[in-house]
């Protein structure tokens, strides 16, 4: 199983847990972050991945997300194919760096994409996007996941 998870899921653990979304998220996320440490699951890193997490003034954060992006199996760089695909995105509506995330996971040739960003998440439950890979919310793997492995 490839997945690739977009910088809001990668630092969710990190948003307010006194809000009931994000702490059950962050206990998603975390799972998930256990499965890519025993191999269970691989993760997808992108050009547009590392550049983001750079992007973040909180070095705690930063640090956090580059140690797990550093067991991501294959990295995805960026290339003008790549550009004219995210631009597709946007023009479906998608911020440029959350297209070129998308963009990143397709070529990653990911089955799930895994996200917190409500505008994603939207536009693809309604279709809108036209993509591969399943999106969905760190809560929503972990849920598919278990019931594909038997576990309820």
């Amino acid at each position: 199983m490839r997945i690739y998870l977009d910088a809001s899921a990668l630092n969710r653990p990190f948003d307010d847990q006194r809000l009931s979304r994000n702490r059950l998220e962050a206990e998603a996320v975390l799972a998930i972050l256990e499965w890519i440490e025993t191999g269970k699951i691989e993760l997808i890193s992108s050009a547009v991945l590392i550049y983001e997490n750079l992007m973040s003034p909180l070095i705690e954060r930063r640090e956090y997300v580059t140690t797990y992006l550093n067991l991501a199996t294959t990295f995805v760089a960026t290339d003008p194919a790549l550009l004219q695909r995210a631009r597709g995105f946007e023009a479906r509506g998608i911020r440029p760096l959350d297209a070129l995330h998308l963009a990143s996971a397709e070529r990653g040739r990911v089955e799930w994409f895994v996200t917190c960003d409500d505008r994603i998440l939207r536009r693809a439950h309604r279709g809108e996007l036209g993509t591969h890979p399943t999106i969905g919310t760190p809560i929503e793997f972990v849920a598919t996941r278990k019931k594909s492995n038997g576990q309820s």
